[in-house]
């Protein structure tokens, strides 16, 4: 069966990664900055080549602390390990990342470009306090070098996935950035469609827009609007959060419980609990200082009469910072009887946004329920560290997702 050959740029904790991981695409390999991100891709690629060879227990044993991860690794072809490039997109870079690919290829072709360059940059959060840095933030650029891949390869298509403050975000002239951003991909023969899509939309339980940017070769640029077409074909409700949590352990702040407390639900079993005997993991949650929780409660029993409580309306003796006009959001309780608000990489900081909604727990979201609530399974293990674990998942594209924009790419150049 024909496989369609894929790059994977700026490739995070390889959420967007996850969807292409089928037996339609090849993935020739990541370029990614972040070195835990890096190892948590390692990982990634030995679990499925364990997965496919019927030793999965080997990863079990691991998630298990049975089997340290160097070991493990030591276990699975070694081609797999160097599929990993950890290096930041630069111009003194970029030869080298090239070779790579060009080795890797043998001659063959690339089908496809995936990936989505640092957020940050374009957020409408903390976009004032960067205003200043603008004209020296090199990750404004970084999409430049991702065409610098679609005219070297020339694949027949690339998604490119961003935040919704990119159609807003204005360079140093003040000028928007997006419609710049849009000649340059078709000053390198491509046409392409942008979309704002909330994820909700797809199965994600998380209220997510983001800009979709799909590209094809401009001979084929009707293929634009059939892919956007196909994946709306997949659209389908998001189940809420409680159903999300609903087969994790009560626990309290700073605690780890990894055993699932019942029986899984169809949304859980068919999203999460992909396969028989894996283990719970990273079910961990942050320690709070007596403030922060005396704070939680609070905020718990007003989202109970349907408020959304500001830090300045905290009894005065909770009120512990100096800055009390701005960031009057900072503590927030989701809602279990609605999908999650947006989790972001600020979740690495504090897990104030992400209040369980379960009082009698009174304590921020542990790793495995954020990675849930951004549409990761069960099995997906994130390295080194629980900040590094929250990082990675608040950047992620959420695999409900992207295996709906893979299929919708299968739909398209396959059938």
């Amino acid at each position: 069966m024909t496989k369609l050959t894929i790059i994977d740029l700026f490739s995070g904790a390889g959420g967007l990664t996850e969807g292409f991981r089928s037996k339609n695409f090849e993935i020739l390999g990541h370029v990614e900055m972040n070195k835990a991100a890096c190892t948590t891709l390692e990982l990634r690629d030995a679990f499925y080549w364990l997965k496919n060879k019927n030793e999965i227990q080997l990863y079990s044993d691991f998630l298990n602390g049975d089997l340290p991860l160097n070991e493990l690794l030591s276990k699975v072809d070694q081609k797999l390990l160097h599929r990993t490039l950890n290096v930041t997109m630069s111009r003194q870079t970029l030869q080298s990342i090239f070779d790579f690919f060009d080795k890797s290829l043998c001659g063959g072709n690339v089908d496809g470009v995936i990936g989505g360059p640092p957020c940050q940059a374009y957020s409408t959060i903390g976009r004032a306090r960067n205003a200043p840095k603008k004209s020296t933030d090199e990750r404004i650029y970084l999409y430049k070098y991702y065409i610098e891949f679609l005219n070297r390869y020339n694949p027949k298509f690339f998604v490119f996935e961003n935040v919704k403050g990119l159609k807003s975000f204005r360079d140093i002239d003040g000028k928007l950035l997006l419609p710049k951003m849009k000649k340059e991909f078709e000053s390198a023969g491509y046409s392409l469609g942008v979309k704002t899509i909330d994820m909700s939309a797809y199965g994600v339980p998380q209220t997510r827009e983001r800009v979709i940017i799909y590209g094809v070769p401009k001979k084929n640029r009707s293929q634009i609007s059939r892919f956007f077409k196909y994946l709306q074909q997949t659209m389908e409700p998001a189940v809420n959060v409680k159903e999300v949590f609903a087969d994790l352990p009560a626990l309290t702040a700073g605690q780890e419980i990894n055993r699932y407390s019942g029986e899984p639900n169809s949304f859980i079993k068919c999203n999460y609990r992909c396969m028989a005997n894996i283990p719970l993991t990273q079910n961990i949650s942050r320690p709070n200082s007596e403030t922060d929780l005396k704070i939680y409660r609070q905020v718990v029993l007003a989202k109970r009469k349907g408020e959304n409580l500001k830090y300045d309306n905290l009894p005065l003796q909770l009120q512990k910072h100096k800055h009390k006009d701005i960031f009057l959001d900072r503590f927030k309780v989701l809602d279990s009887c609605k999908p999650a608000h947006t989790i972001v990489a600020h979740i690495a900081k504090d897990g104030h946004h992400y209040i369980h909604p379960d009082i009698a727990q009174n304590r921020s979201i542990t790793v495995r329920e954020a990675a849930r609530l951004q549409g990761f399974p069960d099995d997906y293990y994130f390295e080194t560290s629980r900040t590094q674990a929250f990082l990675q998942i608040g950047n992620a594209v959420p695999p409900i997702f992207s295996r709906k924009i893979a299929a919708s790419v299968s739909k398209l150049m396959l059938s």
